[in-house]
């Protein structure tokens, strides 16, 4: 975030509100003890979607300018995103390769439980 502009003082209450989070559950009108939680965005925070768009935008510019994809109705098509999810389209195992060299060189673990061919 320093690099792209973004103030210290930004950055500094980020780390700090993401570094001591604490939760706890409420159901059926019982509340747990608090827990703390290590990492991760806040579930439907406001925040969350664009910290992760800041996250994985690398990994949209390298897919998206990588070419590979289908053509879907004259338009070329190859990632959608949307908050935390993204779908990748590749027409080959050799685009899913690219995906993965790019998921590696960024460090970026994705799910491929939930692909389908």
């Amino acid at each position: 975030m320093l690099r792209d502009g973004t103030d210290l003082c930004f950055v500094k209450l980020f780390d700090f509100w993401y570094s001591h989070q604490t939760l706890c559950v409420y159901w059926q009108r019982y509340c747990s003890v608090k827990f703390c939680v290590g990492n991760g965005t806040k579930q439907g925070g406001v925040l969350s979607p664009y910290l992760f768009t800041r996250f994985v935008r690398l990994l949209i510019s390298a897919i998206s300018q990588s070419r590979l994809g289908c053509n879907i109705g004259g338009i070329f098509v190859n990632l959608f995103a949307y908050a935390d999810n993204m779908v990748i389209l590749a027409p080959s195992w050799y685009a899913m390769q690219v995906l993965d060299m790019w998921c590696t060189a960024l460090d970026i673990e994705c799910n491929t439980k939930k692909w389908s061919a």
